[in-house]
């Protein structure tokens, strides 16, 4: 399903709305889809200032049944399927037989060469300013792509990575590429010697999208992930400058290389909801530009929550929990909280059985993935739901001495664009143990809950009408 099936499937839906007055690429758009963010329709604007021929779509992610649809199943059951495909080796012959049909069924998700149209779009020259790229907040060093599909491969396994890495447009030919230390795309470029080939796609199967979003775990070629968590595969046509794997129903494709060379990037807004200060990275240099006819450019918007990505957020959040209660086995939920920024804050409920478990769960969690950069660890008993802030800020008033409770580490690695730590990609984070504690924790018996008195309850419950309450 590519973008321009997703899109007519939203507007049989009623959730894509076309936007034909004319629009200004510089801020206007940018505040149009922050306004409608929140629970409102995907928007397609058809008439860009300065740039006929294109349409530019935005929001697509804005709703959570709409992450659903483009999945075309539920994030957790996604999630579930992904386990299923890499849970420890089978001992019995039933469980042979399952992992051999595993094994099979995941030549189905494997991505498929074909033909793309987009290759029939060549330009005649690079120039990156004829893109509608979009400048989102008003100290934006530039216009930016929002969501492209950046392509890389690991130079010793062939693996393919898809990662979502904003650009500022530098010049005609320029971009930077803001990946971190800690993303796939920089570890890559640390193996490659001199220039390594990149392709950039914009417009592709949402499905692909989301996935570019995700930390696809470390090894796992993104396309194999993408057919693994949607139960089909992706059709990829092969770069004509990069030899990479590029989506065949991409709406833009940009081909170049990235070097040792960087340039400063920034102001940006992020989703943080400040201004990102100029910092040195990489530069892209394109070195070929292909569109389809009538091409869509795909754009987000981030800053202050609540966007577009708050819901992206959540799909994540849904997708790894089976993963994550694979390696830490008491895990019984899990909340990243919009409002806690993706690495800011996360809650997780367990099945507590010993002391210090709390803790031992809260370092798991830490040493998985992305998850290694979250900066606040809240866990609470797997009989509060971690979905309700109030529940769980009864946990922590109920059962937190701050001493004992809380956790300082010290000297850990947080995400880049945290700025309140004062040394950049270094700073500390913290462990709350908001679950009862057990005589080993408290030095005594915890203390009984209250609770009403069952045969009363029954009682009340049988003559509730009669109150006329």
């Amino acid at each position: 399903m590519g973008l321009r099936d997703f899109l007519n499937k939203l507007e049989e839906i009623g959730e894509l709305r076309r936007v034909k007055a004319r629009v200004s690429v510089d801020l206007e758009i940018a505040e149009i889809l922050r306004r409608v963010a929140r629970g409102g329709p995907a928007l397609l604007f058809e008439n860009i200032e300065g740039f006929d021929g294109w349409r530019l779509v935005g929001n697509i992610f804005s709703k959570a049944e709409r992450v659903k649809l483009a999945l075309n199943c539920d994030p957790e059951e996604a999630g579930s399927k992904l386990v299923s495909m890499i849970r420890a080796p089978p001992l019995s012959l039933p469980d042979k037989v399952r992992m051999l049909s595993d094994v099979i069924s995941l030549g189905r998700h494997l991505p498929k060469l074909s033909g793309a149209d987009w290759k029939k779009g060549k330009w005649d020259r690079v120039d990156l300013e004829r893109i509608p790229a979009i400048r989102t907040w008003p100290k934006d060093a530039s216009r930016f792509f929002t969501f492209p599909i950046v392509i890389t491969k690991d130079p010793e396994t062939g693996v393919h990575h898809l990662g979502v890495y904003r650009m500022q447009l530098m010049d005609s030919k320029t971009t930077g590429m803001h990946w971190h230390v800690h993303k796939r795309g920089a570890a890559y470029m640390r193996k490659h010697s001199g220039k390594m080939p990149v392709a950039v796609a914009v417009g592709v199967d949402p499905a692909l999208a989301f996935t570019a979003v995700a930390p696809v775990p470390e090894g796992i070629d993104s396309y194999v992930f993408a057919g693994i968590i949607t139960g089909r595969s992706f059709e990829v046509s092969r770069g004509e400058l990069t030899d990479l794997l590029i989506p065949s129903d991409a709406e833009l494709v940009i081909e170049g290389e990235v070097s040792d060379e960087v340039r400063l990037e920034g102001p940006f807004g992020d989703h943080m909801g400040y201004y990102t200060p100029p910092s040195p990275f990489p530069v892209f240099r394109a070195g070929a530009i292909y569109t389809v006819e009538d091409p869509i450019f795909h754009a987000t918007v981030v800053g202050y929550p609540w966007l577009e990505d708050s819901v992206i957020g959540k799909g994540i959040e849904r997708l790894f929990l089976p993963l994550a209660r694979m390696i830490i086995p008491e895990l019984v939920d899990m909340n990243i909280p919009e409002y806690g920024l993706f690495h800011g804050l996360a809650i997780i409920s367990m099945r507590k059985r010993y002391p210090g478990q709390a803790r031992s769960a809260a370092m798991g969690l830490l040493g998985i993935g992305q998850f290694s950069l979250t900066k606040i660890v809240v866990v609470v008993d797997e009989d509060v739901n971690v979905h309700d802030i109030n529940e769980v800020i009864y946990a922590i008033a109920t059962t937190v001495d701050p001493r004992r409770d809380v956790q300082i580490i010290e000297n850990a690695v947080t995400d880049e664009l945290d700025h309140a730590s004062s040394t950049p990609r270094l700073g500390s984070k913290m462990i709350i143990d908001a679950t009862r504690k057990l005589r080993e924790e408290l030095g005594r018996e915890w203390p009984e809950s209250v609770e009403p008195d069952p045969e009363v309850a029954r009682r009340v419950d049988e003559r509730w009408r009669e109150f006329g309450i």
